[in-house]
């Protein structure tokens, strides 16, 4: 039996994520950047609302190593003495890979760091608890900020930015939006935003602040999470 191609891996992912977020009732933007212009900067995927992480998706076990190809010996360097991008990335950035089982493949994840050699003892772990971890994570209204996985949306975004400029095909600076999409009455509305802690400000009614009431209108709606797949690469 073949192995499936890394879109199908992503969006099996992507399915059962959502198919938990339904059973719990739980917020869940996904962000879905590959194949794109973005993908250099954000990678794959990038997922959650209050605490994100971002998520690279390989084919297959064996072509995890192809990563590192897209790293200079300077790049990984940079990267690997970098001590505080080192601490974001085990916090929350994974590459995911498939293995064949029995009956069909079983989906892992690994420290994106830690697929690329740098720094840290390979640890993998089942992506089915992955996604109950992210979903349980986004349903935690406790005043604690002592998150085991994820980093906030400001904070994520500042590492996959810094990271791209340290990788020998960061750079440039093409704009990316992130895009939300939410069930609102009996339909869905869809968002977009420049940044995804914007995206991702408090779900609170729509509301009027000194540069709105000169004109411009910004959106918080409580509904709707928004994704800025308009993101700058720096």
């Amino acid at each position: 039996m073949g192995t499936p191609y890394e879109n199908q891996i992503l969006g099996a992912f992507i399915f059962a994520l959502g198919v938990e977020c339904g059973k719990t009732g739980t917020f869940m933007p996904a962000n879905l950047f590959q194949q794109t212009p973005l993908d250099g900067t954000f990678g794959d995927l990038v997922v959650g609302a209050d605490w994100c992480m971002a998520l690279e998706f390989k084919r297959q076990e064996g072509t995890i190593d192809s990563e590192k190809e897209k790293w200079s010996e300077e790049a990984l360097w940079a990267f690997e003495t970098d001590r505080l991008l080192m601490i974001a990335s085990r916090k929350a950035h994974l590459l995911c890979f498939s293995r064949p089982t029995n009956d069909g493949v079983g989906l892992f994840s690994v420290n994106y760091a830690s697929a690329l050699g740098l720094g840290t003892t390979k640890v993998e772990f089942e992506c089915d608890h992955l996604i109950q971890g992210l979903v349980r994570l986004a349903g935690d209204t406790s005043p604690e900020t002592s998150k085991k996985i994820g980093l906030p949306p400001g904070e994520l975004e500042a590492y996959l930015r810094k990271l791209a400029s340290y990788r020998k095909q960061g750079g440039g600076g093409r704009e990316a939006t992130w895009l939300a999409v939410a069930k609102c009455g009996d339909g869905f509305k869809f968002r977009t935003s420049s940044s995804l802690e914007q995206l991702l400000e408090p779900r609170q009614a729509l509301a009027r602040s000194p540069d709105q009431q000169q004109g411009r209108s910004l959106w918080r709606g409580p509904t709707i999470g928004r994704r800025d797949d308009d993101e700058r690469e720096q």
